[in-house]
């Protein structure tokens, strides 16, 4: 049982396996931070979906991955130098692929950068929605506008309180976070950490920064796994392990009993997961 009040409703939403949590929304099958992905990832059982925000150069709170624009896009140069209007411009869709650039085919069907409140309003209620401010710690300007982004999704949430219940907002960058805690103490915390240190020195990290959970890539669970589960688990935290395309793999980390699964493929994830706890459960 998490002992941390700030995640009692957030985990209490969810059933016992790992919560699926749709990466981008379902961006396996469809454009990425788009309104289409996350609808879809809702239809297809998702529990929570992942997105990534930067802030427009006249500071709207706007869901792309990239600090540029040329990878999802047929737009040039960064996200912040434009506006909101002229980011809606572009297409969204355009660069999406699922044949290595044979065929393109969402392409000309308006699939726009969304807004966060626009994700927020063309998603189901019941969907946790994990928040991840995207800031570059050795950037003094990238550094700053994550800065500002915190303070404007802890002003929407302000704007919206019932939020409080379906966010965890987590970044790379622990200044962004510390951000957060000063401002809004309740809502709960994620730090993503990258396979720098050892997995067990990076969820040290995150205990002692007082985050509510642990967000490390796939690598050194093999090692590492059961013990920094164990660990985290009696600290009060959760961990959700980005970003797992295997079915096969998903199963494996949910034996090992971490608290979510950060994919791109959420359907495929969760019926594999369903699929071996209904085996396990039918021998018991």
């Amino acid at each position: 049982m998490l002992k941390n009040p700030r995640l009692q409703s957030l985990s209490g939403r969810f059933p016992k396996r790992p919560r699926i949590i749709a990466h981008r929304g379902a961006s396996g099958l469809v454009p990425e931070n788009t309104l289409t992905a996350f609808v879809l990832a809702a239809e297809q059982g998702a529990d929570m979906v992942e997105l990534d925000l930067r802030l427009s150069k006249d500071g709207h709170l706007v869901v792309l991955h990239d600090a540029s624009l040329e990878r999802t896009t047929n737009g040039r140069g960064f996200v912040h130098e434009h506006t909101l209007a002229e980011l809606q411009q572009l297409d969204a869709g355009y660069a999406f692929t699922l044949d290595g650039g044979a065929t393109f085919p969402f392409r000309g069907l308006r699939l726009r950068i969304p807004t966060l409140e626009e994700v927020i309003a063309s998603i189901p209620q019941h969907l946790g929605i994990n928040t991840e401010i995207k800031s570059a710690p050795w950037d003094p300007a990238d550094r700053q506008r994550g800065q500002v982004i915190a303070e404007k999704l802890v002003a929407l949430v302000r704007r919206h309180p019932d939020l409080r219940e379906r966010l965890l907002v987590s970044s790379f960058d622990a200044a962004v976070l510390d951000t957060v805690r000063h401002l809004e103490p309740e809502l709960p915390l994620g730090l993503c950490t990258m396979p720098i240190a050892p997995l067990p020195e990076q969820l040290r990290t995150t205990v002692e920064r007082g985050y509510e959970a642990f967000h490390p890539t796939d690598i050194g669970f093999d090692e590492h796994g059961t013990a920094v589960v164990q660990s985290a688990h009696l600290a009060g935290l959760l961990v959700n392990v980005w970003t797992i395309d295997s079915p096969e793999r998903a199963v494996e980390l949910a034996a090992l009993g971490i608290d979510g699964i950060i994919t791109d493929y959420p359907e495929a994830t969760r019926k594999a997961i369903d699929r071996a706890l209904g085996s396990f459960t039918a021998r018991r």
